[in-house]
Order: structure tokens, then sequence, then C-alpha cells
């Protein structure tokens, strides 16, 4: 076995998983990590970032639209604070994202001695925004403690996970052996409850078929509309499930998440196979029989009580279910009045206000294969409900979480992970600014995402709230910001201002032509709630 530093352990563990980016940012306990990571530099790149957030963020970006896990690299203590809200909106959206964390001096973890970034326990502050951390203390431990890190990435439920390594570990020299990595065999879930799923499918006269973000993660978007197609099923998405079906297919009604409008289909149906969701404001009404698939255990019954609960892979499930229901009769197709359905929902949602007229005009600018993500801002909401999305891994959301300021870090990571597709990120003026300084990765790592900054001068949502709930006592919701096209352009970035939504398109077509890091600044009136 050859005798390696702690830092090249990891570093010769992390390509033996096939990593081949980390977002870092620099800081004393990791300076023989980084040393380490300096002769792997044709194998991994390191991204460095210009705050902490945007390590994580980046990283979950770079797992959902990549399709494999994503790594962020900080400091302990304030770095891996910094980093919580990245990591807290991966755990939330399942996302299988590693964080390696620096530590203080082994003697010193714990002592209370006020070392640099010290804080008193640090796996408490990761443990409930993980689903597995670990300290490693020898040079030993590196190497099988990566592997496992990312046997948990691979297994189900997916979650994000914390190795952190104090800086004696880094520089202290063993033998060690690298080893291979661990691919876990997903379940397809118990026989007797899918056969039972089954047939309950093949007597239901309006079937109704619910994609979480399970489906897309899962990589389960063919056998789900397999399915949809085989029972001629109503389909619908969760926000985060947006893609599991082409919203061209015909069987494809609409979004659930908050969308009130589309409750009288979802109540309509008679059984309901939900999948990898947590069915949260899903509009089922108690009663209703539904199945629900789920890689997580405990996730079946918590939003809906009575769910008849699979635990599976959502692919495995799913195909097990195309098997089983192979011999069932053709049904009379159903596309004409789910298309009425559809049409209906969505007439209902352009009613609101103008950020359907904003939404509509930036599906039709964008191509096909877009990798849209969408902020914590009246037009992300919108997008959740109205925006049409085409194939899996190209619509991210923070899901519950609703980190302000997610979108833009989160668009860099997924164009790293997919160079070759345009990705768009849509954020608010509030939000930008959290990560403003990211402009800076942008430019000198060339990622050509391209920022659209709705501006109202306002953290609008709770703004609106106050004029609308509170008879228009504001406080705290204005903002002052400055000219973000020539913020853009101070980076080395492309900066444009337009001046109505007409403009738009124009705007968003040449800046993806452009092949640069681009920001394009909408200003606009304070919106009505798309709820």
């Amino acid at each position: 076995m050859p005798q390696l530093t702690g830092g090249q352990a990891l570093a010769k563990s992390l390509v033996a998983e096939g990593v081949d980016t980390i977002f870092g940012l620099p800081g004393d306990q990791l300076m023989h990590a980084l040393d380490a990571l300096y002769d792997e530099q044709e194998r991994i790149r390191f991204v460095t970032t210009r705050h902490e957030q945007a390590t994580t963020y980046m990283a979950d970006g770079y797992a959902r639209s990549g399709g494999r896990p994503g790594v962020a690299m900080v400091v302990p203590g304030v770095g891996v604070y910094n980093a919580a809200a990245g990591l807290a909106t991966a755990y939330a959206t399942c996302s299988p994202v590693l964080m390696i964390a620096g530590q203080v001096n082994r003697d010193g973890i714990g002592q209370g001695r006020a070392l640099l970034h010290d804080i008193h326990d640090q796996l408490e502050i990761v443990r409930p925004i993980t689903k597995w951390a670990k300290r490693i203390l020898s040079v030993e431990q590196v190497s099988p403690s990566v592997h496992e890190a990312f046997r948990q990435l691979r297994s189900a439920p997916a979650r994000p996970v914390e190795i952190e390594i104090p800086p004696e570990t880094f520089a202290e020299s063993a033998d060690v052996e690298i080893g291979n990595p661990i691919h876990p065999e997903p379940s397809a879930g118990d026989p007797e409850r899918l056969h039972q799923a089954a047939d309950w499918l093949a007597a239901a006269e309006r079937p109704l078929l619910y994609a979480g973000g399970g489906v897309v993660l899962g990589d389960a978007s063919e056998a789900f509309t397999a399915l949809v197609e085989k029972l001629e099923a109503t389909a619908v998405t969760s926000r985060e499930g947006k893609g599991a079906i082409s919203a061209r297919h015909p069987h494809f009604v609409g979004t659930a998440w908050t969308n009130r409008r589309l409750h009288p289909v979802m109540q309509d149906a008679d059984v309901i196979l939900a999948v990898g969701t947590r069915l949260h404001n899903s509009g089922l009404s108690p009663g209703q029989r539904v199945i629900h698939i789920d890689a997580n255990p405990d996730e079946p019954g918590t939003n809906f009580a009575g769910a008849y609960g699979i635990e599976a892979d959502a692919r495995r499930a799913l195909e097990a279910l195309l098997a089983e229901l192979d011999g069932i009769p053709p049904r009379a197709s159903r596309a004409s009045a789910l298309l009425d359905a559809r049409t209906g929902v969505e007439a209902e949602l352009r009613k609101i206000g103008p950020q359907a007229e904003l939404v509509d005009t930036l599906r039709a600018a964008l191509p096909d294969e877009t990798i849209v993500v969408a902020g914590t801002t009246t037009v992300g909401y919108m997008s959740h409900m109205l925006f049409p999305v085409y194939e899996p891994r190209t619509y991210l959301s923070s899901s519950y979480m609703g980190t302000l300021g997610f979108a833009f870090p989160t668009a860099l990571g997924a164009k790293v992970a997919r160079p070759e597709r345009p990705v768009v990120s849509l954020i608010g003026d509030g939000g930008f600014l959290f990560a403003a300084s990211e402009l800076a990765t942008a430019v000198q790592y060339d990622i050509a995402a391209v920022t659209v900054v709705f501006n109202d001068s306002a953290y609008g949502n709770s703004n609106r709230d106050q004029r609308e709930r509170f008879g228009g006592r504001e406080i705290g919701t204005a903002l002052q910001n400055p000219d973000f096209a020539a913020l853009a352009r101070s980076f080395g970035a492309d900066g444009t201002r337009v001046d109505g939504v007409e403009q738009l398109a124009g705007a968003l077509r040449a800046a993806i032509a452009g092949g640069r890091p681009a920001l394009i600044e909408c200003p606009m009136d304070r919106l009505p709630s798309p709820f």
C-alpha cells in the first residue's frame, strides 16, 4: 500500500468515486487538502466561490441537473454555518451533496479553547440537515469514510452527507489503500404490496398518477410516462417533479403545488398513485384511495393519512407495476377530456396577473432543453404552476425550504454539470443580492448561465403581504438597489436592462446565443399574489 497523506487519500478517493468538480472556499484548516488536490487538477476541477453559501448551492445544482453527486468544501465553524443554507436546501430537495468540512486541531475539538473557527460540536450543527455525518480523525479512516459517504449518497433515501477532518489528519501520512466505489442495489418494493397496488389501478376508472421529485431524481420518467399511457391516467406533478412527464403529453394536466385550480381534477380520481413525493398541498380529499411509493419509509402517511405505502426505488417500482399490468386490456382514450381539464386549469392561472404573461414569454423564448432554476420570487411561484417543462432534470426549485437567494448560485452549479445546455435562473432583486458576488465566480470560470433579475425594489412577497393583509403598513420590505446591468458588467459579465416584458424574449435569446455569463434586469411593478 502506498504512503499517502490524509489530503492525498481524500483526493484519490474522490477521483475513485468519479468526482470531477469541487465547489469550495479555501481556508487555514484545508490547506493540506488543497495541496493534495493540486496534483489532481487534471481530474478534479476546484471552483472557488466568493461565499460559502454558494459552495453547497452550486453542488446542489450540479447534482440535480447532472445526475451525479455534488461536492462542496468549506472551513469549519463559520464556513459550515454559511454553507448550511445550501445544505438545508439539498436536504429538502433530496439532492446527493457531499460537504467536506475542516475541523479545528484534534486536541481542541469540543474543548472551547477559542481556536480559529471553533464551534462546540460541529457534527450536531449538520445532523438535522444531513442523512449521515462523520468526523475523521486518522489518515486510515479517510478512504473508507469517503466511500461510505458516497454509498450513503447513492442509497435510498437520497440526502446530503458530511465528513469533517482536522488539519493534522490532512497532513499526516500512513499506508492507505484506496477502496472501490459501492453501488447499492435499489429495491423494487414488497411484491405483495405491488400486486395489491396493481389490482387497484387495474380496476380504477379514473386513475391519477402523481410524480414528485423522486421520479426525476430516480431516473424513472420513462417508466412513469409508460404507466400513465398504459392506464390512460391523469398525470400531475409536484414542483420538484416537473419534467417527470413532458408538459406536451396529452395526459399531463398540471402542477399540483398550491394550485387550487387543479384540486377538482385531483379529487375526481378514484385511485391515486403518488411516486416520490411528500404529497404536500396536493389538494386530495380525505378518503381517496392513495398508493404512495417512496424510497423513504417515513414519507407515506405523513401528509396524507391512510396512504397505502410501498417503500421502493421509483424506477424499479414503476417497472414492476408495468409488468404486473402487462395483460390488462387497452382502455378508451381520455386524452380529449384531460386536454379540456388542462386548458381550464391554465386559463384560470392566466387570470391571476401579469406574471402569467411573463412565464409564457419565458417559455416561448427558451429552447426546450433549457435548465430553469426558479427562485423564491413571485415569477418563480407562478413558474412552479404554469411553466411547461419537457424533460427531467431541467427545472429546479428550493422545495419546502424556500431559500431566498438560492437560484443564482444553484444555476451556476447546473451549468457546470451541463455546459452544453442553456441554463437560466429566475430571481428577484432581493434574492439576487444574497449571492451577487458569485458573478465573479461565473466570469472567472466562464460559467455561461443567464440570470433574469425581476426588480420591483422590494422583497416583493413580504411587501405584498404588508400591503394586502396589514393595511399597507410597510416596514423592512422596500429595497434600494444598484443598477443590476451595470453591476454585472463591472464583474466582466454581460449586463442588459429591458424596458418591459415585450423586450425580454429577445434579450434572453441574445444572452443565450452570446455564450457568456449574462444578467438581464427586468424592472417591474409589484405583482399580485399567484395563489
